[in-house]
């Protein structure tokens, strides 16, 4: 009864093993597969930038009395700062289409940003204002994929 035990022992073990081994297949195999989470796992991400680089400039402004084309500059230089970090984010995993993604984490950045600012200055959003800040994003956020993916390719 020993053996058939230890048998029975020895296949549960190496059943977990090999349980363990696809599980970790399937999680690098996945790695990369699914182009919505990536874009919105950098969308995530440039926005978290965002605000903590906007409430770090914040208390900056506290002690520096900077004039409104500064502030102005320096909120252009976070929101591309932004979107090259979300989409080196969402290229990350690997994948086609860097263009494609960089200009959906471009868009749903800013587009996220003018709703939340709408939100928090209680206007509604009026697509024909924002239409510059749309096209910057999907630009910028195309052109950095274009870039990153370009640069990993001769890497």
């Amino acid at each position: 009864m020993d053996g058939k035990t230890q048998g029975f022992i020895q296949k549960k073990e190496r059943g977990l093993d090999s349980f363990r081994r696809s599980m970790r297949r399937s999680v690098r195999r996945g790695k990369g597969k699914s182009a919505l989470a990536a874009v919105l796992r950098g969308v995530l991400l440039g926005a978290s930038i965002t605000v903590i680089a906007i409430a770090f400039f914040a208390l900056i402004l506290n002690w520096w009395d900077a004039s409104d084309r500064a502030i102005t500059a320096i909120n252009q230089v976070v929101k591309f700062v932004s979107i090259l970090a979300g989409v080196a984010s969402a290229l990350a995993g690997g994948g086609e289409g860097g263009a494609l993604r960089g200009c959906c984490v471009g868009l749903l950045y800013m587009a996220l940003g003018i709703v939340c600012y709408c939100l928090l200055m209680g206007q509604s959003p009026q697509l024909t204002g924002y239409l510059a800040d749309l096209g910057m994003g999907v630009a910028s956020g195309g052109l950095f994929g274009m870039i990153l993916t370009a640069r990993r390719g001769t890497a």
